[in-house]
């Protein structure tokens, strides 16, 4: 397998097709839609005497602090079943973000495979796709592909529950060295994941379907597969980590001023940080909507060379004999 020209390619094909960016963005989402939060369920917070009097730091003014005393008072004075109401609809809250972030972030991720494989079957002439053409070639399989990931979920959150118990025990018996036996299998599952959603899309089998050809061809093309992943793994890494500077660059002016002026000045820190974070923030997306795409769009053209004819016939060691030869 050529691996340059698949990342030549994948390049190329984001680069030209800048709406591949939109869903690299959009599957982002996925990644982030999972997390909860915890609930109320005090009347005292954080800081506060049970009196409802401010017992934090005392670099505040004082009506500053006395307008604090009087919040926290205010959050006393609340009932019980209030904060178990208002922990309730933050839960639900969650699920149903969590739930929307799925389905953008499957969006994405369809959109970017869909897109990577009519720009490959497509002439090199041919212009950009549009959105409306990757999203009318993605909708036969988005259910499916949506369906996989909170199955997915689901099984995580299960398997979490039940092996919990034993992996912090055998982390802690082996000093947590154990854990890095969790490393190879994080990384196999994560091939699976991308190969059976590229099969999915791809080639329009079903959830089970893909997940046995995502395992054949994983299996079959296994040297060629850890080869890109440790590509892809070490140049994302590399490459994530010089987009996230600006945000370090961002808080930098937050952090300073706490250093030197011990919080007389937070305020001033505190809005110039903000400032940059807005700045930031926007160029930081795109650049992060990119990389996604480019990931994507390799392992799709890697999942097409690899189940191409010529991948899948079996290589002939020997050429057929001739007719004179035999005779």
């Amino acid at each position: 397998m050529d691996f340059g020209e698949i990342l030549t390619k994948a390049w190329k094909t984001i680069w030209k097709h800048k709406i591949l960016w939109l869903f690299g963005i959009l599957a982002g989402c996925g990644a982030s839609s999972g997390g909860g939060g915890g609930g109320g369920g005090g009347s005292t917070a954080p800081g506060a005497t049970q009196s409802g009097t401010w017992d934090g730091p005392s670099f505040l003014s004082p009506s500053a602090q006395r307008g604090l005393e009087d919040f926290f008072q205010t959050l006393a004075d609340i009932p019980v079943w209030v904060w178990v109401v208002i922990a309730i609809g933050v839960l639900v809250l969650i699920f149903i973000l969590s739930v929307l972030f799925l389905m953008v972030g499957t969006l994405g991720t369809t959109g970017v495979i869909k897109g990577t494989g009519m720009a490959d079957d497509a002439d090199e002439d041919a212009k950009p796709l549009s959105l409306g053409a990757i999203f009318k070639g993605l909708k036969p399989h988005y259910w499916k592909v949506f369906l996989l990931n909170i199955g997915l979920r689901v099984v995580g959150f299960i398997l979490t529950i039940i092996f919990a118990l034993p992996i912090i025990l055998f982390a802690v018996c082996t000093c947590f060295l154990g854990l890095f036996l969790l490393v190879p299998i994080g990384w196999f599952i994560n091939l699976m994941v991308n190969f059976t959603t590229i099969a999915i899309v791809e080639e329009g089998k079903g959830i089970f379907e893909g997940i046995g050809q995502a395992w054949q061809v994983i299996t079959r093309h296994l040297g060629n597969v850890v080869v890109m992943f440790l590509i892809l793994g070490i140049g994302q890494l590399v490459i994530g980590l010089i987009i996230g500077l600006p945000m370090i660059f961002a808080f930098a002016p937050l952090l300073i001023n706490l250093v030197v002026t011990g919080f007389q000045q937070f305020a001033v820190g505190l809005i110039i940080s903000g400032i940059l974070f807005l700045i930031f923030l926007p160029i930081l997306i795109i650049l992060g909507g990119m990389l996604r795409a480019y990931v994507l769009a390799s392992w799709t053209l890697t999942y097409r060379r690899l189940t191409g004819e010529s991948a899948l016939n079996p290589t002939v060691l020997f050429g057929e004999t001739s007719q004179d030869e035999e005779a």
